[in-house]
């Protein structure tokens, strides 16, 4: 589909250009819009699925190869770009366009049943599907020919997009306007058989006259790209590219022109933005195949490390537990058994390395360990402050054997200050236990003041609020990354769809 309406409006800076233009370099071509054009001349044959061997049946294949051989006179170097797998981002967008071709054959059915030879061949060329088979058929004819080619991981555009910003190609000849939103600095668009075609720059794009983009960055003109409907996320209702262009030019970026839409009644829901920022990291950093290290790589690499991804799906937000009895008070609220909760839970993890400093576990009963967090599941001592350091001093002790001491640290420093924060706890306790005493204590002690002592317990129910939250959103960045697994055990993806599965991406040396 590409970006609908965009190429129109660019008409000012597109200009002429023989391919002749390009002789001795490497130019990346878009096979599937080849295919495309071909099958149109023998749509009813391949919809039918007729005999392979049959002449008709070659037609797609003969169109390729008129052109593969008309770059090569003269002396153009084409590699051939082949779409992979299907992208999870563009799943929506395949399933509307399969129901289409399934509809379309119906009807060219109904109509050649019926006798109407030309509805039904318009019907059979809107049915037509370029199938992973057409393309493998196609992949053996160039290797006959020593022609070069790539099966990209996902998506022909990104892989494109990639050969041309790391100088291993020249320019690429398409028909899809996405590429223009992907940041492809040179692209050849409706090139015929004679190797006539039109070239967009884009270092061009400040003078075009339709839609200014004086003071345009790339990621401008691509939210702006997305705003207006793409193949990763359809635009809101009645959002087209000159709204969507005015709305850019005066906020800058997505995230203050949905703010404005929302302030002028515009319905924006929170899934609409979750999806804006998928399809913006999908055209960023959507996975492409590399020919010069022969490896997967993304078109730009993600801010976030994609190594540790299996690191962070683990993770569990610490969680805050409750209602553990302690003897320290004469008396208790809910207020000082949460407090409580937290001044141990400074100890416990000193308490649970020094048993691995000394080799003494406790039952599985006695101790647990929950993502981030180890605790013990019942309270069975009361630490005074001496053994407080002196556990402390242990727990240092077996961080420093295992990670190593860094650079500049002060031990004496150190433990002045642990034991002033210490001292400062209990001390705090002490004070907090005596006013609590005299609040339950008190009989003809009225609600307000009740309340205000309250304010200086430590209430932090709201915790599992937090931790609740952190999860969700660290699920829900997961699930954004793993739209772009793969198999790291190869260069090829593990959703790649046969037969292209097997095919090993070839470029000839020129």
């Amino acid at each position: 589909m590409g970006i609908q309406g965009l190429l129109p409006l660019l008409k000012s800076i597109m200009m002429p250009i023989h391919v002749k233009e390009l002789e001795g370099c490497f130019v990346a071509v878009d096979t599937y819009s080849w295919l495309h054009k071909g099958a149109l001349s023998c749509s009813t044959d391949l919809c039918k699925e007729h005999d392979v061997a049959s002449i008709s049946a070659f037609r797609h294949i003969d169109y390729c190869m008129h052109r593969v051989n008309m770059l090569r006179h003269y002396g153009v170097k084409p590699i051939l770009v082949f779409d992979g797998g299907h992208l999870p981002m563009k799943s929506e967008q395949e399933i509307k366009r399969a129901r289409s071709r399934k509809e379309n054959l119906a009807r060219a059915m109904e109509h050649e049943s019926n006798g109407n030879l030309s509805a039904a061949y318009e019907c059979y060329q809107k049915a037509v599907d370029i199938s992973p088979s057409v393309a493998h058929d196609l992949i053996q004819v160039l290797k006959q020919n020593n022609v070069s080619y790539v099966v990209a991981p996902y998506e022909a555009d990104a892989q494109m997009t990639f050969l041309a910003l790391s100088k291993q190609v020249e320019a690429v000849i398409t028909e899809d306007s996405d590429l223009i939103a992907f940041g492809c600095p040179r692209i050849i668009y409706k090139m015929d058989k004679f190797g006539h075609g039109v070239e967009f720059k884009n270092t061009l794009l400040k003078q075009n006259k339709d839609l200014d983009f004086r003071g345009f960055t790339q990621m401008m003109l691509l939210e702006m790209c997305i705003l207006s409907g793409c193949d990763y996320l359809q635009s809101l209702p009645g959002m087209g590219l000159k709204k969507s262009h005015t709305l850019m030019k005066k906020f800058k970026c997505h995230e203050k022109v949905i703010k404005h839409l929302k302030y002028n009644g515009v319905e924006v829901t929170p899934l609409y933005e979750e999806a804006f920022k998928r399809a913006i990291m999908t055209f960023k950093h959507q996975r492409v195949f590399d020919l010069v290290t022969e490896n997967i790589v993304h078109l730009s690499e993600p801010a976030y490390c994609v190594a540790s991804m299996e690191a962070k799906r683990e993770f569990r937000a610490p969680q805050i537990t409750s209602n553990c009895q302690s003897g320290n008070y004469a008396s208790s609220g809910p207020h000082l058994e949460e407090h409580d909760e937290v001044k141990r839970g400074k100890t416990e993890n000193s308490m649970f390395l020094e048993s691995l400093h000394h080799g003494d576990f406790k039952t599985t009963e006695d101790v647990t360990r929950s993502s981030g967090m180890i605790s013990y599941s019942k309270c069975k001592e009361n630490l005074g402050p001496q053994d407080l350091i002196i556990r402390d001093d242990v727990a240092l002790q077996t961080f420093n054997s295992i990670l190593g001491t860094p650079s500049g640290y002060n031990s004496s420093d150190h433990e002045a200050k642990k034991r002033r924060v210490i001292e400062t706890d209990i001390r705090t306790d002490n004070v907090t236990n005596k006013t609590w005493t005299t609040a339950t204590c008190t009989s003809d002690l009225d609600e307000e003041t009740k309340a205000e002592e309250g304010k200086f317990s430590s209430d932090i129910t709201h915790l599992r609020h937090y931790s609740a939250i952190s999860e969700k959103s660290m699920e829900r960045f997961i699930s954004v990354i793993s739209s772009f697994r793969y198999n790291p055990s190869g260069s090829r993806v593990s959703g790649l769809r046969a037969p292209l599965r097997d095919i090993k991406n070839k470029r000839m040396e020129g």
